[in-house]
């Protein structure tokens, strides 16, 4: 039995019938409506969920990237740390100490931009972070950071081809996880114009990738951290990478090839004479046995000043470029980093701010030190290659005046702000630095010294700004000054390089 009801405006039908609406038609409209509200539902919970899924990959992408650039920046500062006392021609050429390859593709290859990554960016992003052996397995090993080869034997790979993991503590367990790895991988600024230049005066090294003309390297981090694994168009997308580079330069200001180096424009006796007796010996080989540098040329060199106390039978004993006495002025030789010499403040700079900051031994106020009772300052032989693992030069600081007493020895760089004086023998072998009161006497000593001495008197004035003084020094005794190109070596390798740029590097970059 159908149940009718009046239809809400009375109307008749063309029949004059009044019109009836069945609750089965009121029915089919609910549904529609239901229909409706749950596609709309669905719809919303698949945004939503869409939604949720793009916030968590955007989260674990930023989260990734911040560990990638982490993972390089560290990598940086754990190159930076680890070039000082290393030689940039054995990073370049990697723990055998030869290129990986010597052909014309290789060598094309390695003066890109893209060479400079220790790793390809596909590598990288694809790579898996807990265990990459087989991702570089095969890579040359040419820029690995390691401490050069000596003779037959293969130098230490500081930061091997598997990078260095880094890791924290498991949010789900206990003991930690590897969250990211950095790369790191050293190369030539092949192209440059200061590289080209320097390259010229090396025969047959024009353009060489894999050796250093003008001390100057690149270094790149790369660092890789895991985040959503995803492929598209065939390629794998596994890890975050950032890549980061900086360029470091050797200081070569105190590159000296004379043993005894005296800087001033006066320069005058630290005991009542300067040359006490006839047994000492200064040799400069094919440089001037004593080298001075004259602040002031406009009234002459301190030649004069240096050689006017000489006997006969002393000039005979400074020997060298130039005949005998081998002394002679070095000032207008100077260019590039050598030009800092003739700067006061950089001296003055150097030796109160810079060097305590990467000597290995810092004393300060005065110090009187024997062999009985020195501190270990450094070995270096001399007669071995800067290189063998039996060196191990130290760079020591005094702020203040070092009286040295007999049987005093040591090896690689003593920086004294002070007066240098003592007694007794002593042997260095490396470089001494008297800068600051620039007074050094070895009118008791006697020195044995293979490497070389560096004496200037620099002093602030009354408003502080630092000015060249007058230079004293005094040589007597049975002692003996002499050059080794050991030494040379060690030396251009102990003073840290300085950091000339820094960037961070995108895939784009290296298109190129």
């Amino acid at each position: 039995m159908l149940c009718l009801r009046k239809g809400k405006s009375g109307s008749q039908d063309k029949n004059g019938t009044h019109g009836y609406v069945s609750h089965r038609d009121e029915q089919g409209v609910a549904v529609l409506i239901a229909l409706i509200a749950l596609s709309i539902f669905s719809v919303l919970g698949m945004y939503m969920s869409v939604n949720a899924t793009t916030e968590v990959r955007i989260s674990d992408n930023y989260e990734s990237k911040l560990r990638a650039s982490y993972a390089a920046r560290a990598g940086i500062d754990h190159a930076q740390a680890l070039l000082i006392g290393l030689q940039f021609n054995d990073l370049l050429n990697g723990p055998d100490g030869v290129p990986y390859s010597n052909t014309t593709s290789y060598m094309n290859q390695a003066r890109t931009s893209a060479f400079r990554n220790p790793l390809t960016w596909q590598t990288a992003r694809s790579l898996n972070i807990l265990d990459p052996t087989s991702a570089v397995a095969g890579l040359p090993d040419d820029g690995i950071i390691n401490t050069g080869r000596f003779g037959t034997t293969n130098g230490t790979v500081i930061i091997p081809l598997t990078g260095i993991a880094l890791s924290s503590p498991n949010p789900y367990g206990s003991g930690t996880i590897i969250t990211s790895r950095y790369f790191v991988k050293v190369t030539d600024n092949a192209g440059d114009l200061t590289e080209r230049t320097a390259e010229g005066t090396v025969p047959g090294q024009l353009d060489n990738p894999f050796v250093d003309a003008d001390g100057t390297i690149i270094i790149r981090s790369m660092g890789v951290a895991g985040t959503i694994r995803e492929t598209a168009g065939g390629a794998v997308r596994a890890n975050s990478v950032s890549v980061y580079e900086m360029r470091f330069r050797k200081s070569r200001s105190f590159s000296f090839t004379s043993p005894l180096v005296l800087e001033g424009d006066t320069i005058v006796p630290s005991s009542p004479s300067m040359w006490d007796g006839a047994a000492f010996d200064i040799d400069g080989g094919t440089a001037y046995g004593i080298a001075t540098i004259d602040p002031n040329l406009a009234n002459g060199t301190p030649v004069n000043q240096v050689t006017s106390g000489l006997t006969n039978s002393q000039k005979k004993n400074i020997t060298g470029k130039g005949g005998t006495p081998s002394v002679g002025d070095i000032t207008t030789t100077l260019t590039d980093d050598g030009l800092n010499l003739l700067n006061a403040g950089y001296l003055w700079n150097f030796i109160q701010y810079e060097v305590p900051t990467f000597a290995d031994g810092v004393y300060q106020g005065n110090q009187s030190w024997s062999g009985n009772s020195q501190p270990y300052v450094g070995f270096f032989d001399p007669t071995k290659d800067a290189t063998d693992p039996v060196q191990n030069p130290k760079i020591t600081y005094v702020n203040g005046d070092l009286s040295l007493g007999g049987g005093f020895n040591g090896g690689g760089l003593l920086v004294v702000t002070g007066a240098l004086s003592g007694n007794g023998s002593i042997t260095w072998n490396g470089l001494i630095f008297v800068i600051g009161k620039g007074d050094c006497s070895f009118g008791g000593m006697n020195v044995s010294m293979t490497g070389g001495l560096y004496v200037v008197n620099v002093q602030p004035d009354a408003n502080g700004v630092p000015q060249f003084g007058t230079t004293k020094f005094t040589m007597a005794g049975n002692s003996q000054f002499l050059v080794n190109d050991n030494t040379t070596r060690m030396l251009t390798a102990i003073i840290p390089p300085r950091q000339t740029s820094y960037r961070e590097v995108t895939s784009l970059k290296d298109a190129t």
